[in-house]
């Protein structure tokens, strides 16, 4: 009998797989040793401690000394704060998992990896302090982005339109270490015309030794901005949900999977599941980022349609592999809607449950829901986080809207019934009935 791969999971908690999800998705195809740096160990015992009734474990040493990790034919994470980590790590095991380039998931290495390659129009400056942001906003002379240079969540990101602005961060923001200012793109409408889909995508792609294969493509709704109502008065951004499959027809289809394909050459990646997102901007499209990891939330979404299991699939990538045989085409329209709050401070009002949540039509999943009189902030200023399925498009549709009406009306005591996110989404939420 020939042995299984064994596959090291450099793993941290909220990343993209949990303890269950790598469990299943390692069934018959790889052993998991799970992998703990020092500083993750020591903050989640528990963690641990759990892992250890699953999986062979190992705590690394200072410095994230590997003496203690057994002979690994993979290694791979899940977490965007492991990425670097579990690049160097992989380099010093001699595993080809890392990219072909250092610091590979830095937002500004990228920026001038694409300009170099020529499949990008955005241009970005390095800010280190409130000089360089002052001369970057200064040289850019135009709409632009100030974010973190690494970070998978929307925290710290602030838009820049014009010199109020810029007083405004040079006023209040106080940490200036490892973030960019980036030319603004413009994204346009989502060519299906549907209120709830934005001109914003993402393509989940399976690189390895045989070659590229993007396994799916997701839609989003649109993202949540409220201005200066972030920490440090940066702006609040959330995004707010993904759906599968795409509306999006072939011509750009086909223009976003041959730049995705040009992004992930240009960096050099090999042996990993990327989540690349990417906006519409009319007939073409523009990369937004390549994210080294699988996407958050999108697992379940593709294992509900009988898709591919990205988890899955990054387990038998980090070998060399592949997506695994039993990867089949997915079937029928789910979404995950993970819906802001329009006012972020202060308690929740509404007393809404998850039986209430689960009686709106389509929905089949409820992983959270905000509980009445706790802090609006308590699930990361999300009211639910609901996942709805349809078997074919025309009832899919019905169903996200009567969802959005039902919803709005759910949280009227938030001010679900008068926000403007809601109203641009399902503009009948704002109706009485």
């Amino acid at each position: 009998m020939t042995a299984r791969p064994r596959v090291g999971v450099l793993h941290a908690p909220h990343g993209a797989a949990g303890l269950h999800d790598l469990h299943t998705a390692a069934r018959g195809l790889c052993d998991v040793v799970l992998l703990f740096r020092a500083e993750v160990a020591a903050e989640h015992p528990g963690l641990a401690a759990a892992a250890g009734r699953l999986f062979d474990v190992r705590v690394l040493g200072p410095d994230d000394d590997e003496t203690d990790v057994p002979p690994l034919d993979g290694l791979v994470t899940f977490h965007d704060a492991e990425l670097d980590h579990c690049d160097r790590l992989a380099a010093r095991l001699g595993l080809p998992a890392g990219p072909g380039l250092p610091s590979a998931w830095d937002k500004l290495v990228q920026r001038r990896v694409f300009a170099k390659a020529g499949i990008s129009g955005v241009t970005a400056l390095p800010v280190d302090s409130r000089r360089d942001f002052a001369a970057a906003c200064a040289e850019l002379a135009g709409p632009c982005v100030l974010k973190p240079r690494r970070g998978a969540s929307g925290d710290g990101i602030a838009f820049v339109d014009d010199a109020r602005d810029v007083a405004h961060q040079l006023a209040e923001r106080r940490r200036w270490t490892g973030l960019l200012v980036e030319t603004r793109v413009t994204a346009t409408a989502h060519p299906a015309g549907l209120p709830w889909l934005s001109g914003f995508t993402s393509v989940e792609t399976v690189s390895h030794d045989g070659g590229r294969d993007h396994v799916a493509m997701f839609d989003k709704t649109p993202v949540s901005v409220v201005r200066r109502a972030g920490p440090e008065g940066g702006d609040s951004i959330a995004t707010t949900g993904d759906l599968t499959p795409s509306r999006l027809g072939a011509g750009l289809r086909e223009k976003a999977l041959r730049r995705v394909d040009a992004a992930l050459d240009a960096l050099g990646v090999r042996r990993r599941v990327t989540h690349t997102e990417l906006w519409i901007t009319g007939d073409d499209v523009e990369i937004i980022e390549v994210n080294g990891r699988v996407g958050g939330h999108l697992n379940r979404l593709l294992r509900l349609t009988g898709g591919p299991d990205l988890v899955r699939c990054a387990l038998a990538a980090a070998t060399g592999a592949g997506p695994p045989p039993d990867a089949a085409p997915a079937t029928g329209h789910a979404a995950g809607l993970f819906m802001p709050f329009p006012q972020r401070d202060g308690p929740v009002r509404a007393d809404v449950r998850r039986s209430d949540l689960r009686r709106l039509p389509g929905v089949v999943g409820v992983d959270e829901v905000a509980r009445h009189g706790e802090p609006r902030s308590a699930n990361g200023h999300r009211l639910a986080n609901l996942t709805v399925y349809a078997e074919d498009q025309r009832a899919f549709d019905r169903h996200l809207r009567e969802v959005f009406i039902g919803v709005a009306r759910l949280f009227e005591a938030d001010g679900l019934t008068r926000d403007p996110w809601m109203a641009r989404v399902c503009p009948a939420s704002q109706e009485r009935p």
